[in-house]
């Protein structure tokens, strides 16, 4: 395979990835995709042309596999891929995260010890995508999993602002919990990080990650981060860092990253949350979260 020991980010959609992976993907010793991993194979929607070309690149695989495997709507088990298949998969994704290296931690100031092709891969996997762990960790035995969890309360407000039912967002919590706490039982190198510790204690989870991770936390010299919106308690949606330009990238001292994010997102989107879709949520997934170890009553930061 072309990508030596990659490391996956699994989570939830605005769970907190692009947080976690902006500070793995700090590491000088990392090569970012520059997008979630199911989009190099089928694109964004802004992307007219190109995601077209991204999908017949795709379609061998589709046809290999008899269906869709880099699916995230998708809440089923994968296919295995064919050997050919891996290594074809291998070769998209290098080639992406190759072509994104103009946007490395060299602008930091920090410099690695390893040659680009020599970076491990970092990639992110959302929602459905963590049903393709079982084909990463087939084709990298060598494969870093660190899997982010949130108060399930707090992202059902998320989706139910953006029209999505209670219930159904419930649904996907619940399967994607549970496939990540079954891997997290039996496969070797994935870790379970909770997002309230992330924001309250950056720098010792980080320390905890580069270290599941093999990544010397010595060789990080600045962090990085995309500016994005969160809700405050009166439902307003602001920057916490940054300009006015959403996924502004901007580079932190250790000393200043503590200070990036608002400690009270999760109450302050729980409290927005509806009774109705409150109860409809924990009704599906209720049990999901306290394996998790949330408590269905009260937020946990």
């Amino acid at each position: 395979m072309l990508n030596p020991a990659p490391i996956f980010v699994i989570g939830f959609q605005r769970g907190g990835t692009n947080i976690l992976t902006n500070l793995l993907g700090s590491h000088p010793d990392t090569r970012f995709l520059g997008r979630e991993t199911h989009m190099v194979f089928y694109g964004k929607r802004r992307e007219p042309v190109l995601k077209w070309f991204r999908r017949l690149i795709y379609l061998p695989l589709l046809l290999g596999a008899r269906g869709h495997i880099f699916r995230p709507a998708s809440l089923s088990e994968r296919r295995s891929l064919p050997r050919p298949l891996m290594r074809y998969t291998d070769l998209l994704l290098y080639r992406e995260s190759m072509a994104n290296l103009s946007d490395t931690p060299e602008a930091s100031g920090n410099s690695s010890r390893l040659r680009a092709r020599e970076r491990r891969l970092l990639g992110k996997n959302v929602n459905g995508m963590v049903f393709v762990t079982p084909i990463f960790r087939e084709m990298y035995p060598d494969a870093t999993f660190i899997a982010l969890v949130r108060n399930g309360l707090a992202l059902c407000e998320g989706y139910t602002r953006r029209g999505m039912p209670a219930a159904v967002f419930g649904e996907i919590y619940k399967k994607v919990s549970q496939r990540m706490l079954e891997d997290a039982a039996n496969l070797p190198n994935y870790h379970i990080v909770r997002f309230e510790n992330l924001i309250s204690n950056p720098l010792g989870v980080m320390q905890d990650v580069y270290r599941h991770a093999s990544l010397d936390v010595s060789a990080v010299g600045k962090y990085r981060l995309q500016a994005k919106q969160s809700t405050q308690r009166d439902g307003r949606r602001t920057y916490a860092f940054g300009g006015q330009q959403d996924r502004e990238v901007r580079w932190f001292d250790p000393s200043e990253i503590g200070g990036c994010f608002r400690q009270d997102v999760d109450t302050s989107q729980i409290a927005l949350l509806g009774e109705r879709e409150r109860s409809e949520f924990l009704r599906v997934a209720g049990g999901a979260m306290e394996r998790l170890g949330y408590s269905v009553d009260a937020p946990s930061i």
